[in-house]
């Protein structure tokens, strides 16, 4: 099969990924992987998501409307992205990889400690969360390597609403691994300030996650930006940028 023609099969790689699709679906794409080399990159980036997240999260099956949302702004973005380029089929492209990713660590529940999180305020539960029917990716940054990074590295921000909660996620491909009590951070610039997001680590695979949820109705940015810190504890920039936004 010719890789810059479209199929219907191509559209069919989350639903097999995460066991979500139908017998019939999972099977038709079966039949189709074998002849479309896109689809074995884009599965295989997405099995790195996947397998990244920790083993003990508690895994919670996202109702369709978020998914069926979540993929209406990943394929409208897919398809302006590419629209002149690659006319006879729909490219994912890395951004969007990364904006399909977010669907997976929502669902795993990766909600951590929050900077942004009044310590008054309880956030509901992602049961909770789940069950509010207006899930959609509100914002997604692309996030460019700097030179120096390999060459295939990159990056992704999503900023995820379901109706009640939000949360923001970071995920990185391609990065050094981080060694000892070293941590990547992320920075949130906005109006000449500059507040820590929070940090993650990177595996030997250069897969590195961040997820966490937003209390405040408006998380506001100008720029991100991801620096290879010595440990987690700073509380401003002490090592070389790795992953930012264009300015």
């Amino acid at each position: 099969m010719n890789d810059e023609l479209y199929s219907a099969e191509c559209e069919l790689v989350l639903d097999y990924l995460s066991g979500t699709g139908t017998k019939e679906d999972k099977e038709a794409f079966e039949r189709h992987l074998p002849h479309c080399n896109r689809c074995k990159q884009e599965l295989a980036e997405l099995q790195m998501v996947w397998e990244a997240l920790p083993t003990d999260m508690e895994r919670v099956e996202p109702p369709k409307d978020l998914k069926k949302q979540i993929m209406t702004a990943v394929k409208s973005e897919a398809r302006s992205q590419n629209s002149q380029q690659y006319p006879k089929r729909i490219r994912w492209g890395k951004a969007v990889l990364g904006a399909a990713a977010a669907i997976l660590i929502f669902a795993a529940g990766s909600f951590w400690d929050n900077p942004f999180r009044s310590r008054d305020a309880a956030l509901p539960s992602l049961e909770q969360a789940l069950s509010i029917p207006a899930s959609q990716i509100v914002r997604i940054d692309r996030l460019i390597a700097e030179p120096g990074e390999k060459a295939n590295a990159y990056g992704v921000a999503c900023i995820i609403d379901n109706g009640t909660s939000r949360q923001f996620a970071v995920y990185v491909f391609g990065a050094q691994a981080t060694s000892g009590q070293q941590a990547y951070q992320v920075w949130l610039a906005s109006d000449g300030s500059r507040i820590s997001a929070g940090t993650f680590r990177v595996n030997d695979s250069g897969v590195g996650l961040l997820a966490m949820p937003i209390a405040s109705s408006d998380l506001s940015y100008d720029r991100i930006g991801i620096t290879l810190e010595p440990d987690d504890t700073g509380d401003h920039p002490r090592g070389p940028k790795a992953f930012g936004t264009k300015a």
